[in-house]
């Protein structure tokens, strides 16, 4: 196999997984699974407190949003694949400028008003970067639809 053989079956691999897309009955799944992890989270938060179910639930909430997030409309056009681009860049750049600059800056200004004894900025774990993400990227895509409609 010569290189440029190599470098065509690559490049038709990518362009197979760039345009990967779940069938849209996926994103009912998704918004399902997002509801039932939120419910079960709230009543672990105030009931129960499981440290193995808060988990499960965190977890169940990010599938959920990938799966709305990686599934295909009714209607998948040009005007849809552009705003969902739009919608992946601006969740990258607004969840960067989040993780980085706000969420320990409200971290320091919450233990400061609480009067705690003054911590260091703390790190933004996985489970909330990847949360801030998706979140962002559902909620812009939706929007945008909604305004170009």
């Amino acid at each position: 196999m010569n290189v440029k053989s190599f470098m065509e079956c690559e490049r038709k691999s990518l362009e197979k997984m760039k345009r990967y897309q779940l069938p849209n009955r996926f994103k009912k799944i998704g918004i399902g699974i997002v509801i039932i992890s939120l419910v079960t989270f709230f009543i672990n938060k105030f009931s129960i407190e499981n440290i193995d179910l808060k988990l499960i639930a965190k977890y169940g909430i990010l599938i959920g949003l990938l799966l709305i997030s990686i599934s295909k409309e009714k209607i998948e056009d040009e005007l849809i694949t552009s705003l969902r681009m739009q919608s992946y860049t601006f969740a990258f750049i607004t969840g960067v400028i989040i993780t980085l600059l706000t969420n320990p800056l409200f971290n320091y200004i919450a233990n400061i008003i609480s009067q705690k004894h003054q911590e260091n900025f703390q790190e933004v774990g996985d489970w909330k970067i990847l949360w801030i993400l998706l979140f962002i990227q559902v909620f812009y895509f939706e929007f945008l639809k909604r305004m170009n409609k």
